[in-house]
């Protein structure tokens, strides 16, 4: 067993710090360094990359929050409508946030003559930034334990009051270690574009229908 306890907040002096909220964040602030330094160097304008980063995060976190609501518990929020807004007390699925990503960046290269003229340059530049962010924003659901898995004897579980759970978030973030090791050899090859975009939803696609095997039902 690789956890025993629960991490979800940590002091600051009197601040109180969100473990799940600070490993996001750290992720979202990867990924735009990634964006900046990548798309500098491919001579994008970089602003314009940034400002697209920060509307892709705002409507990820809704797709995210809105897909929960409506594939995961509809009757909990049919119930308690306004609940729909504590996004805090958890509730997100990241299937609906890389869709409604997508959608935004989508919408905004329509919008951008140079997005459009080079959108499969910029998406495989979205790609590999988003990959090593999201690894990292995983963390802090790994110290929150916010995704269990089914009871198992297996090394990479939690303890929980009902037993060892595994840790899917754990799981994820090893099955995307080999892609993000990839994406790291091949960042500077010249490849037809759209390449890391096509392999990450591909790879990502598989690994989580795999993983699903795994996610608690009980």
């Amino acid at each position: 067993m690789l956890f025993k306890n629960f991490y979800t907040v940590f002091h600051l002096g009197p601040v109180p710090i969100q473990f799940w909220g600070l490993f996001v964040a750290l992720g979202i602030i990867l990924t735009f360094i990634i964006l900046w330094k990548r798309g500098s160097r491919l001579g994008f304008n970089t602003e314009e990359l940034l400002d697209v980063g920060i509307y892709m995060v705002i409507g990820g976190f809704v797709g995210a929050r809105l897909f929960h609501v409506v594939f995961y518990e509809p009757r909990f929020f049919l119930a308690r409508p306004l609940d729909i807004l504590k996004f805090w007390e958890g509730g997100m699925s990241s299937f609906g946030g890389w869709f409604a990503a997508a959608l935004v960046f989508y919408f905004f290269s329509r919008k951008n003559k140079v997005m459009k003229e080079n959108l499969l340059k910029i998406a495989d530049l979205m790609a590999l930034a988003i990959l090593f962010g999201w690894i990292l924003g995983r963390v802090g659901c790994v110290m929150i334990h916010d995704h269990l898995g089914r009871i198992s004897s297996s090394i990479f579980t939690v303890q929980t009051s009902d037993g060892p759970r595994l840790e899917m978030a754990f799981l994820e973030i090893l099955g995307l270690l080999p892609l993000a090791v990839v994406f790291l050899i091949f960042q500077n090859k010249k490849l037809p574009a759209g390449w890391f975009l096509t392999v990450l939803f591909i790879y990502y696609g598989i690994l989580r229908f795999i993983l699903d095997f795994f996610r608690a039902t009980d």
